[in-house]
């Protein structure tokens, strides 16, 4: 069993693979159905729920605690704090540290662990959707596979290379931590702007896991309409709630990503080169007496190693000007154009 007394999925995928409007139209269909649904947004941009309130970002709950931390009462922090409801949808946004100051994934953990304080364990809850970043492979990231907090997964990808690659180091998380001994287990791939090229189909097919459903490009004025999603989009979260509801999930299959990719249509069946050896990478050209002298002039104007000039080939006089060097060198304490030099 997972965080919640019933259906805790975790949906994850690259950034931009459309993962956060597939958990919000889900969570609001679920809604609608008359289910207690709670959506989670575990992603330092915090922008999971917007579609629940306009647009707006709701406060995060590590920058709640924040601000009561700084104020010295981190002890009131409850979960009226930071849990929010639009469209008749339960929200969280977990948040992040700001911009290079702080660990996205150790933000990610610190979050869970104050829900856990609060018994998140014991919320009824009929639906849990945790809304993933799934395109790094941070250990914080995969905190619901490692705890088995989640029950299922899903994975969102298009057919673009890197949200491929993303999708196999989800199975692949989902796998390792299965053979420890976790819970999580994989429901299938959603395929997002779907171009009929069939490559994360492919995917899918090599992970051993099944096509949930598809969705084509949809032309942004009409991914809504009057607060209306796509029929595309509808016909997709249709199966997503099916899937949750009825399908088995799965261990993906160990897949190597590159032999993957050597495979589809289209890509090379073998590289063609030969590789470089390393007596040619280190083998440098002699460097003739010119070179040599015009280095001696370098170091003795104070130029440290004589701007490494053994590790450049110079044929001539004329090849003087075609020495790759810094455009500016700091020579004799002022700044020397490099053109200006000799």
């Amino acid at each position: 069993m997972g965080v919640s007394k019933n259906s805790t999925v975790a949906i994850y995928g690259k950034g931009g693979a459309g993962k956060s409007f597939l958990t919000s139209m889900t969570a609001k269909t679920l809604t609608e159905r008359g289910f207690k649904a709670l959506q989670m947004g575990c992603d330092p941009k915090h922008d999971s729920v917007v579609t629940h309130f306009g647009g707006a970002l709701i406060p995060t709950v590590l920058g709640t605690w924040a601000q009561y931390e700084k104020e010295g009462r981190a002890d009131d922090l409850a979960p009226e704090h930071i849990i929010f409801k639009g469209n008749g949808v339960y929200c969280i946004e977990l948040g992040g540290p700001e911009s290079a100051r702080g660990c996205g994934g150790r933000g990610i953990t610190f979050g869970f662990s104050l829900l856990e304080k609060w018994g998140l364990s014991e919320w009824n809850f009929d639906y849990m959707l945790l809304d993933f970043l799934g395109d790094v492979v941070c250990g914080g990231f995969g905190t619901p596979i490692a705890r088995s907090m989640a029950d299922k997964l899903i994975i969102v990808c298009s057919n673009e290379g890197q949200s491929m690659y993303a999708a196999n180091n989800i199975a692949s998380a989902v796998r390792y931590f299965a053979e420890q001994g976790g819970k999580t287990r994989c429901l299938g791939l959603v395929v997002n702007k779907d171009d009929g090229s069939g490559k994360a189909q492919a995917m899918a097919g090599w992970l051993g896991i099944p096509v949930i459903a598809s969705m084509p490009l949809i032309p942004q004025d009409q991914v809504m309409i009057d607060g209306v999603p796509h029929a595309s989009v509808r016909a997709a979260v249709d199966k997503v709630i099916a899937a949750i509801d009825d399908l088995d999930a799965v261990i993906p299959n160990r897949v190597d990503f590159v032999e993957f990719m050597m495979h589809l249509s289209g890509n090379a069946a073998e590289m063609d080169g030969t590789a470089v050896t390393a007596d040619e990478l280190w083998s440098l050209p002699e460097v003739v007496p010119k070179a040599k002298k015009l280095q001696r002039e370098l170091v003795l104007a104070g130029i440290p190693n004589g701007g490494g000039l053994d590790h450049r080939y110079v044929e001539s006089e004329d090849d003087r000007d075609r020495i790759l060097v810094p455009t500016v060198v700091s020579v004799g304490g002022g700044n020397v154009p490099a053109a200006d030099w000799g």
